[in-house]
């Protein structure tokens, strides 16, 4: 049999828009008169259509439900928001809702901290740290007398014990930041 899109749609049970919709996307075929052949449009409807329904079938289960008119009535009578549809734009709102309320509980948990107070904490040890590095300066008098007085061995004793110092100088100042709660 052969017709129009609106009889096809009448014979295949679903919307006019459905049809239109299929033919527009090519999953439909169309006579250069613009009629479609039934059995055709049949088989290409098996061939390109919902994937699940393809499965369903081959395994012998019952069609999942065509909702495909209810979602295309959606889409349409829906305003559009950036190319969105309704439920889809809908569906990012909740998505983006629900991450927001889960950063939000993980920040009233502790585990958030305000990017401020992470940089003045930053700034306050960094300035400590700094203050250790420049006082490496001062080292030249005390390396100096201990190379004058015990030679080369003398002088890594000295390093060590002041680079230790400095260490733990550096450990305290990164502790004061992990543990400040401000």
């Amino acid at each position: 049999m052969i017709g129009s899109q609106a009889a096809y749609a009448e014979h295949a049970g679903i919307s006019r828009q459905a049809v239109n919709k299929a033919v527009k996307q090519r999953k439909i075929p169309v006579r250069p008169d613009g009629q479609i052949d039934f059995e055709e449009a049949d088989h290409a409807r098996r061939q390109n259509g919902d994937p699940a329904r393809r499965m369903a079938a081959m395994a012998g289960e019952p069609e999942p439900p065509d909702h495909e008119d209810e979602n295309l009535a959606l889409d349409e009578a829906a305003p559009k928001t950036g190319g969105l549809s309704f439920n889809k734009a809908r569906t990012v709102r909740e998505a983006y809702q629900a991450k927001m309320a889960e950063l939000e509980y993980e920040r009233q948990l502790g585990l958030w901290l305000r990017k401020q107070e992470v940089q003045d904490a930053m700034v306050a040890s960094g300035r400590k740290i700094r203050q250790g590095l420049d006082g490496v300066v001062g080292w030249a008098e005390e390396l100096d007398a201990a190379a004058r007085n015990g030679g080369i061995e003398a002088v890594r004793t000295v390093l060590k014990e002041r680079v230790r110092t400095l260490e733990t100088m550096i450990v305290e100042s990164l502790n004061l930041l992990a543990d400040d709660d401000t």
